[in-house]
C-alpha cells in the first residue's frame, strides 16, 4: 500500500515537472516569435501575416474613350480651282501689264501649287512679254508636261513659236487646238489671228 502511494507521488511529481518545463518552453517560443517580429519590421520586410482583405468594391464603370476624328489632309492646295482663287491677284496684274511684278507674284504662287499647269502656263506668258524667250519655253514645255491637252499653252506657246520665227510649229499647236475643242472656240480664234497676222507681216 505504502509502495502504491509513493509511486503515485512519484508520477504525480514527473507530470508536474514536466508540465512547468513545457511551461517554459511555450513562454521561450512566445517570445522568440516576438523579437522575430520586430527585426523582420527592422528589416522592411512585413512584420506579421497580411490582415484579411476587405471585401472587394465593384469599381465604377470607365466612361467610353472617345475615338480621335481622323481629318484626312486638305489637297485642295493641288486642285485647279484653288490655283484659281490664288492666280487672281496675278491675272489682275497681267490685265495691267504690270509683267514683272506678275512674274514675282506667279513665282510665290508657284512655291505655293507645285507642278500647275496653270501656273506654269502664266509664267511663260509673264516671261514671254517680259522678252525671256528661254524661260517662257521652259514654263510652257513644263506646263505641257503636266497637262498635253491645256489650250491655254498651246495657244500661247503657238504664239512664241511665232515670236521665233517658227510659224510651222505654231501652226501645228493650231491643229492640236482644233482637235481638243473645235475651231470655234477662243484658243483656237486667237491663235489663227497671231499666224494670220504674221504671215502678212512676213
Amino acid at each position: 500500500m505504502l509502495f502504491q502511494i509513493v509511486s503515485s507521488e512519484i508520477t504525480l511529481y514527473a507530470f508536474l515537472m514536466n508540465l512547468r518545463i513545457a511551461s517554459c518552453g511555450l513562454a521561450l517560443f512566445v517570445s522568440f516569435t516576438q523579437i522575430s517580429g520586430v527585426h523582420a519590421a527592422d528589416s522592411g520586410a512585413p512584420a506579421a501575416a497580411p490582415a484579411p482583405a476587405a471585401p472587394a468594391v465593384p469599381a465604377a464603370p470607365m466612361p467610353p474613350v472617345p475615338v480621335p476624328v481622323q481629318v484626312t489632309p486638305s489637297v485642295a492646295a493641288k486642285t485647279p480651282e484653288a490655283a484659281v482663287d490664288q492666280l487672281a491677284p496675278s491675272r489682275v496684274l497681267l490685265a495691267a501689264k504690270n509683267y514683272q511684278q506678275a512674274l514675282i507674284e506667279l513665282k510665290k504662287v508657284d512655291q505655293v501649287i507645285a507642278n500647275n499647269a496653270d501656273v506654269n502656263n502664266l509664267l511663260g506668258f509673264a516671261s514671254r512679254k517680259l522678252g525671256q524667250l528661254s524661260q517662257a519655253t521652259a514654263y510652257y514645255q513644263k506646263a505641257l508636261k503636266i497637262n498635253p491637252n491645256h489650250l491655254g499653252t498651246l495657244e500661247y506657246q503657238g504664239e512664241l513659236f511665232l515670236m521665233q520665227k517658227k510659224p510651222a510649229m505654231a501652226k501645228q499647236n493650231l491643229a492640236a487646238i482644233k482637235r481638243l475643242c473645235g475651231a470655234s472656240c477662243e484658243q483656237y480664234q486667237e491663235l489663227m489671228k497671231a499666224i494670220a497676222g504674221a504671215t502678212k507681216k512676213g
